[in-house]
């Protein structure tokens, strides 16, 4: 069982938004008709559970503010084409399907890549080759979603696939994405349970007015300003739930 039963998850909030508390990329996606997630945080996602409560609460890095956006009860765990066919127009689903022909948007690679980034420009002549840039999946080509500034590297190898290096490794080497036919199987995109969930930010409420005793004037930032995500039993959430209700 897990030390801490649901999520408090932190995003960098859009500065220029200044009627709602809205992440720089959409993700999560609080508008009708449910709220979705379906980028950030790979890891956390993949290991939400259906039932599972999150709270979201955006940071501003210029005024050090964090304001609450909302949250939701997790009702389906879905996968990438199901999130494409139901929610294709959020930008926080990062794939779409292909168009002949296929043109790819100029490479950028994680810093911490270089050396891969270098083997496959050696091996192949260039560094975005086609299994690095598609996904093949029951005879349809699937791409990026040109809105989607992820880096080749931290597309669908970190976002989806969650690849170590040394799979991202093992391909280059190969030639080909080894975890391919997983694809239909990668069930990470959340979706909130129908009526469970609720958007607040417009309010623009400020987290410490509704954070749990043990949460209160504690920074949630990483040392890297990162988005973060931090446990909340269920005592908590019920705090935080009462609150906003307020």
């Amino acid at each position: 069982m897990r030390q801490y039963p649901n999520y408090l998850c932190i995003f960098h909030a859009n500065p220029d938004v200044h009627d709602d508390v809205v992440d720089k990329g959409l993700d999560p996606d609080f508008r009708p008709p449910l709220p979705t997630w379906g980028i950030c945080q790979p890891g956390k996602r993949h290991s939400v559970d259906v039932g599972d409560h999150i709270v979201f609460v955006g940071y501003y890095e210029d005024s050090q503010r964090y304001l609450v956006k909302g949250w939701m009860r997790v009702g389906e765990k879905i996968n990438y084409l199901d999130a494409l066919q139901r929610f294709g127009n959020r930008p926080n689903v990062i794939i779409r399907e292909a168009k002949l022909p296929i043109v790819s948007a100029p490479a950028r690679w994680t810093n911490r890549h270089k050396a891969l980034r270098e083997e496959t420009l050696r091996r192949y002549g260039t560094d975005s080759p086609a299994f690095l840039t598609t996904i093949e999946c029951n005879g349809q080509a699937y791409v990026q979603l040109d809105r989607d500034d992820h880096q080749i590297d931290n597309w669908k190898c970190q976002r989806m696939f969650l690849c170590t290096e040394t799979q991202l490794k093992a391909c280059i080497t190969t030639g080909a994405c080894l975890r391919e036919q997983d694809f239909p199987t990668l069930t990470d995109y959340i979706v909130a349970a129908s009526g469970e969930w609720q958007d607040v930010g417009p309010r623009r409420r400020d987290w410490f007015t509704v954070a749990p005793p043990r949460l209160q004037g504690r920074s949630l930032r990483t040392p890297c300003n990162q988005h973060n995500v931090r446990g909340l039993f269920h005592e908590e959430f019920a705090w935080i739930k009462d609150k906003l209700s307020q």
